[in-house]
């Protein structure tokens, strides 16, 4: 098939391009995708909405304009859940991405494009956001790798907010080294990279329950056995409260953004996403300042688990992809079931990667690796590990 005929049946890209700055570079003969909540310089941001139907950028997000002067090549601007705010990727102008295994489910998101471009090899990375999960998610359910390094090391310049306190850039890739490649050139501080760990890693066992995807994983977990030492971990206060602060802080500072275009064109928004910011208008003050204070509680519970094991593994979600008809007009609902996992490591800001080890029933499961902030080498080398491991579960 052709692009435009992959496209077509995909849903992949909101519009094609081909923009190369240099021939060299440190990301030479990289393909990249670009999701539609970042700039690129004359070419158009929808960010899968009626409302942004007229913004053309005159300059590069910040990410952007490092992979082009690398010599890295763009050839489109991806499909996003409206405004990043989802976690289905079914609520878009350009109708939902659609997922490599069945095109009858979902990608996820809200970075689905970007996977799905990744999943069907059209690029070698693509360049997402992830608020609640949304490169991790939909790496997960396409069977790619999603990372999410600690929180503000990749400036977000030129990228349409969801929350302002805790978007992060993130990478879906096929293979470790390529995104070694991509946070040389991204991060602003390569320090993080750096990893010492011991001979036999001590890994904790969190978020795993009697959900269909945790039982998928067991195997993968009792192979993992024979090389780390693993430990189950709880903590009560992350597992219970982390969802709801993090809502307490990503609504209101949405509502913030679209404040206005949202008493004007309130209508002109997706159900879900009109939903969610209504929810964020009702959210008072004192209580977005008090999810701010609770926040720094939250970090210094989950810093305390990292006295006992090096790195956390989770399952990335709880179900594999949905079909896309069970979820239109259950936005909401999907989304809690996705975001239920990955969103700790948002609120938190820790690094966090999903690798596909697993399928169930012919479709991806990820693995989630999640460390201390800015140990970010750390999670990369020991998902290095597992890799190699259990292997590349992929199409």
């Amino acid at each position: 098939m052709s692009l435009e005929e992959l496209n077509s049946r995909y849903n992949i890209f909101t519009r094609l391009v081909n923009i190369k700055k240099r021939d060299k570079g440190r990301l030479s003969n990289l393909k990249f995708s670009i999701k539609d909540i970042i700039d690129i310089k004359g070419v158009p941001t929808t960010a899968g909405s009626r409302i942004l139907n007229d913004y053309i950028p005159d300059t590069n997000a910040y990410v952007v304009e490092k992979i082009l002067e690398e010599g890295g090549e763009i050839i489109g601007k991806t499909n996003t859940h409206e405004f990043a705010m989802g976690a289905t990727n079914t609520s878009s102008i350009f109708g939902p991405a659609k997922n490599p295994y069945d095109i009858e489910r979902i990608s996820g998101g809200s970075s689905g494009g970007a996977a799905v471009s990744v999943a069907l090899g059209l690029v070698d990375v693509g360049v997402g956001t992830d608020t609640g999960g949304s490169v991790r998610i939909p790496a997960a359910l396409c069977g790619v790798i999603g990372f999410k390094p600690s929180i503000g090391l990749i400036p977000t310049d030129g990228i349409i907010p969801f929350s302002w306190s805790i978007d992060t850039v993130g990478f879906i890739v096929k293979d470790m080294q390529t995104l070694n490649r991509v946070l040389e050139v991204t991060l602003t501080d390569k320090t993080v990279l750096v990893s010492q760990i011991r001979r036999r890693p001590r890994v904790g066992l969190f978020l795993f329950g009697d959900d269909e995807v945790s039982r998928a994983l067991k195997p993968v977990v009792d192979t993992l056995n024979n090389y780390f030492d693993i430990k189950e971990i709880h903590n009560e206060i992350l597992e219970k409260y982390s969802g709801d602060i993090r809502r307490k802080i990503v609504l209101p500072e949405a509502y913030s953004y679209h404040r206005k275009w949202f008493k004007e064109r309130k209508d002109d928004y997706f159900p879900d996403v009109r939903r969610l910011l209504e929810n964020g208008s009702k959210i008072l003050g004192y209580e977005y300042v008090d999810a701010l204070r609770s926040r720094h509680v939250l970090i210094r519970e989950y810093m305390k688990i990292f006295s006992d094991v090096d790195v956390l593994i989770s399952p990335t979600t709880k179900v594999v992809a949905p079909k896309i008809s069970e979820v239109i007009g259950n936005e909401l609902t999907f989304r809690e079931k996705l975001v239920s996992n990955t969103e700790i490591f948002n609120v938190t800001g820790a690094p966090s990667i999903s690798i596909p080890v697993a399928q169930l029933n012919g479709l991806p499961v990820g693995l989630m690796v999640s460390g201390e902030l800015y140990q970010d080498g750390t999670v990369l080398d020991i998902a290095k590990r597992i890799l190699d491991i259990v292997g590349f579960i992929s199409k």
